[in-house]
């Protein structure tokens, strides 16, 4: 079976590589709409800073694994952004089931119940903020109240 870390150093290497194909293949329709100077949709930075990524930790039980990494933004030097990975076993190998972000609001201090954003876990869950996504709204737009 795959070891988490290979699984991950395999995902990091095609997902940078996947990276560089979707900015090749926009480049024709950035230079048709944008502006040499316009950064505007241009996903400028974001190759540089997958390109960071690195496992921090590994914690593997059974069927399940959770992956802590970093990564740095390229226009902000003291800018770094861990991730949270939770993998599951799968035909020998593994699959990303959810990923959480690092909270910066409360400075991922778990516990910190009134925080607004990861309620106390230190971690922003992108499963639950989609599970808690109000429906979408019936009313015209010209009616809706923001």
């Amino acid at each position: 079976m795959e070891t988490v870390e290979e699984f991950m150093q395999r995902y990091f290497d095609e997902r940078i590589a996947e990276e560089k194909r979707e900015q090749s293949s926009r480049a024709p329709f950035r230079r048709k709409f944008h502006a040499d100077d316009c950064f505007w949709d241009s996903r400028a930075g974001t190759l540089e800073m997958i390109q960071t990524e690195k496992v921090l930790k590994v914690s593997a039980s059974g069927r399940t694994a959770e992956v802590i990494t970093t990564r740095h933004s390229p226009t902000l030097s003291c800018s770094a952004h861990q991730l949270r990975y939770r993998l599951q076993d799968h035909s020998g190998s593994w699959l990303i089931r959810e990923v959480d972000v690092w909270c910066h609001s409360c400075r991922g201090e778990a516990g910190k119940d009134n925080c607004s954003f990861c309620h106390g876990s230190g971690w922003r869950d992108s499963s639950a903020r989609k599970r808690k996504s109000p429906p979408p709204s019936s009313d015209p737009p010209s009616h809706r109240r923001f």
